[in-house]
């Protein structure tokens, strides 16, 4: 497999060992799974590492749409392999019975629901919604719904894990996960307009069962966001903005900059596109390529930003993605606001601090020695003023 060794190509997270046995033959078998998901002509070498294969398509979440691509090429794979892609299939099978079960409940209610990511995602992305795997179901309800919404999957036999954050509230029945949403996230950090998005969503439907569906433009800002949150760390992540990114008219390239930057989204989805013109090249628009290119300073941030998502001595923590934004940002007032809202106290303080029986109005103090007591003050300091490159 030398050729496909010399392939100048990353993944994210090449340290993780999923199954133990990666380091035997690292670059070779990532260079035989992006090119896979690149859909370029491929030979599958007699000497494959068919167990690292199989450990970085679980890690990265894409063992059917590597399978898929395989099955085409007519390539002799392992039982093993197989085996494991049929779990999966079924597994994503299951999640989407369960999806279309919940969608029916919810329409005879009433409730009004927008699927976010999982079985939804993969038939609007892929054309099938098992080749996606997930680990949960995510649903987006209006807040003023949210009540009904809740005390229905109680009522259905869901147990609640935990009180309500500042965007949705999570819950599990029989090994299925619902993260039932009103916010998208966090909005001090993804400021969403979440009417907006429900005004601008469309009529769908997940086999047969009433659903919205974001536009394309809100999908694209989401998948955006959703990636750096994570650090863009799995491939699935990557591609689905790639996916969501195919087929448009080259003035809408133009518009989604255009509403990406009105509501302050931009470093978001400039890194996400940095993202997939590194990992994908081939499946970024050059419409698209086009609209970002009229602000230079801001894709040079960008891709900083973005080239850090794949450094080899990378540290990962919860606050990197508000690193890599602050890296992208090139208005300076922004960069400050956004600070600003780091320090500024969360839902989760105001909790800890009626826990412990404190005045919530001391939090504006206490957040920031919180975070200090957290991260370490080299930490908080280098995702609150990254180098910029």
């Amino acid at each position: 497999m030398s050729a496909l060794g010399a392939l100048p190509i990353e993944i994210p997270n090449p340290s993780v060992d999923p199954c133990g046995q990666i380091e035997s033959h690292p670059a070779d078998e990532a260079a035989l799974l992006i090119l896979c998901l690149r859909g370029l002509p491929i030979h599958v070498p007699a000497d494959a590492d068919w167990l690292a294969l199989l450990g970085l398509c679980e890690e990265n979440g894409v063992l059917l749409l590597v399978h898929q691509a395989l099955l085409a090429l007519g390539a002799d794979m392992p039982d093993f392999f197989k085996e494991a892609a049929r779990k999966s299939r079924a597994a994503s099978e299951w999640l989407g019975a369960e999806l279309e079960s919940l969608l029916q409940d919810f329409a005879e209610h009433g409730i009004e629901v927008l699927p976010l990511k999982g079985p939804a995602l993969g038939l609007a992305l892929y054309g099938d919604a098992a080749l996606r795997g997930s680990n949960d179901i995510d649903l987006l309800v209006h807040r003023d719904d949210f009540p009904r919404a809740d005390a229905l999957l109680l009522l259905r036999g869901f147990a609640a894990l935990g009180g309500p954050s500042e965007h949705d509230r999570r819950f599990l029945r029989d090994g299925l996960l619902i993260e039932l949403h009103f916010e998208l996230d966090d909005p001090r950090f993804f400021p969403f307009n979440i009417d907006g998005i429900w005004s601008r969503s469309r009529r769908a439907d997940f086999r047969g069962n009433p659903a919205r569906a974001m536009s394309n433009g809100d999908l694209v800002l989401y998948l955006s966001a959703h990636g750096l949150k994570h650090g863009f760390s799995r491939l699935i992540w990557i591609l689905d903005l790639a996916r969501a990114l195919q087929g448009w008219e080259p003035r809408d390239y133009q518009d989604l900059v255009r509403h990406a930057q009105r509501q302050d989204l931009g470093p978001w989805l400039l890194i996400g596109c940095e993202v997939v013109r590194a990992m994908f090249p081939q499946q970024l628009p050059q419409a698209l390529d086009a609209a970002i290119a009229v602000s230079p300073v801001s894709q040079m941030r960008a891709r900083h930003a973005a080239a850090g998502l794949f450094a080899a001595d990378r540290r990962a923590d919860l606050g990197d993605y508000r690193g890599f934004y602050l890296q992208a940002e090139p208005n300076p007032l922004r960069r400050w606001s956004y600070r600003l809202r780091y320090i500024a106290p969360t839902y989760t303080d105001y909790l800890w601090a009626r826990r412990h029986r404190i005045n919530p109005g001391l939090m504006v103090i206490l957040r920031p020695l919180r975070l200090l007591k957290k991260y370490g003050f080299s930490k908080a300091w280098r995702v609150l003023f990254p180098p910029t490159g």
